[in-house]
């Protein structure tokens, strides 16, 4: 019924949150009383909280406990607690974010951040091809484990090959051209047709359509007419000489610093089966996804992200109706639960524990009040209102912000731990 992970990561001065309904399998957690027991903090009806001082730096045991009317322990179980200061790093750290639909606007990244910035600031650089202002990361709507170790060509980040009506060879490598005012560089030039990359804010959208007019950024006098395109190219780690992916080969191509940390958010996609506890293709890709990175860049740290719970209060029929995939919210719930314990163990597993660390985010995550919601009629005939959520699986901008604020501790963690 209790699902903690082995250990949590606080920092001084922030305030750490747990969740009851993240870590209770029930459909209704209050059911029975829940109480958490440690020697810090304050447990309440639906979470406990602790937020440290200095002084409180180490470890601490806590325990949940679910308690019958009558005062007996239905089921017990502990973790512990590990409180940080912030250390400074022992160089300019660059970090990787690699997430789904849920990293794609980069608030959770960008929270991390900041936070930390206020800190040591100019003492962590996070890469990629996607920006929220400074900070790089790679979000991908829809994508899984399996999505990232294959070849695809829809994303943000997608290259387009167009074909024109005349031969290209003069227009010069890296120039810059405008479409649906939208930023285009050339990359390559193959005769009548050309390869571009994204420019600067051209990731917002998955495979924008076209106008048949290239303008000249510079010149706005000089114009050139497709005659049709094709995207390509939209899995950023994918090296098309190997025919697989390639974490150096995407460095190497986008200019980016070699990575310290690799964090990972992923994924609620796939995990459309209600109470499963098999993640078979999950394995398969996270392990070749993971383990590639690894290879590629073996004294890089991994912090592997558990997911959130799904919305309990209506967002997830708002999104999937009340039949088919996803549909059913508990048992989803019990999904994620399941998978997160797998994921947990998967990091632990002796050819992985060396260089990957898990980290809970759904305990951390109120599922109950950080998804979008609208007020609507308890009933037809009531003017009385009541909350309803409207989307399942994405959070409110706040909903977001809180799984930054998870990850800020997680970072703290997983720098200190960079020799």
């Amino acid at each position: 019924m209790i699902f903690l992970p082995s250990k949590y990561y606080l920092v001084v001065n922030d305030r750490f949150e747990l969740f009851f309904r993240g870590v209770i399998k029930k459909h209704n957690p209050y059911q029975y009383y829940v109480k958490a027991e440690c020697e810090k903090g304050y447990t309440y009806n639906r979470y406990f909280t602790f937020t440290p001082e200095k002084e409180d730096i180490g470890e601490y045991n806590l325990t949940i406990k679910v308690i019958d009317d009558d005062g007996c322990i239905i089921e017990s179980k502990s973790t512990i607690l590990v409180v940080n200061d912030v250390s400074e790093p022992v160089r300019k750290l660059n970090v990787l974010c690699v997430g789904d639909s849920e990293t794609v606007n980069g608030v959770w990244p960008k929270v991390g951040y900041e936070k930390f910035e206020k800190v040591y600031p100019n003492m962590l650089n996070f890469i990629g091809k996607m920006h929220n202002e400074k900070v790089g990361y790679e979000g991908y709507g829809g994508w899984q484990w399996k999505t990232f170790c294959e070849y695809e060509v829809e994303s943000r980040t997608s290259s387009v090959w167009v074909t024109f009506e005349n031969d290209m060879s003069n227009i010069p490598q890296h120039s810059k051209w405008l479409n649906n005012n939208l930023e285009w560089i050339v990359e390559t030039v193959n005769g009548e047709r050309i390869k571009f990359k994204r420019g600067n804010n051209n990731c917002s959208i998955v495979n924008p359509k076209l106008d048949s007019i290239f303008t000249n950024y510079n010149k706005n006098s000089v114009q050139i007419k497709m005659v049709s395109y094709e995207y390509s190219d939209a899995n950023p780690f994918w090296n098309p000489e190997k025919n697989d992916i390639d974490f150096k080969y995407y460095i190497e191509k986008n200019n980016l610093a070699k990575p310290d940390l690799l964090f990972t958010f992923l994924t609620g996609n796939g995990l459309y089966v209600p109470y499963s506890n098999e993640f078979i293709t999950h394995e398969k890709y996270a392990t070749k996804f993971l383990e590639q990175f690894h290879k590629d860049f073996p004294d890089a740290l991994i912090g592997v992200m558990g997911i959130e719970l799904p919305c309990c209060n209506g967002g997830v029929t708002a999104c999937y109706g009340a039949q088919g995939y996803y549909h059913d919210w508990y048992g989803d719930t019990v999904t994620t639960l399941n998978y997160d314990k797998w994921l947990e163990n998967f990091t632990k597993l002796e050819e992985h524990a060396s260089y990957m660390t898990y980290f809970d985010i759904k305990s951390q995550f109120d599922s109950e009040y950080s998804y979008p919601v609208e007020l609507v009629k308890v009933n037809n005939r009531s003017e009385i209102l009541e909350r309803i959520g409207t989307n399942g699986l994405h959070p409110s901008i706040d909903g977001y912000k809180q799984i930054g604020d998870a990850f800020y501790r997680f970072l703290v963690e997983m720098v200190k731990r960079i020799k």
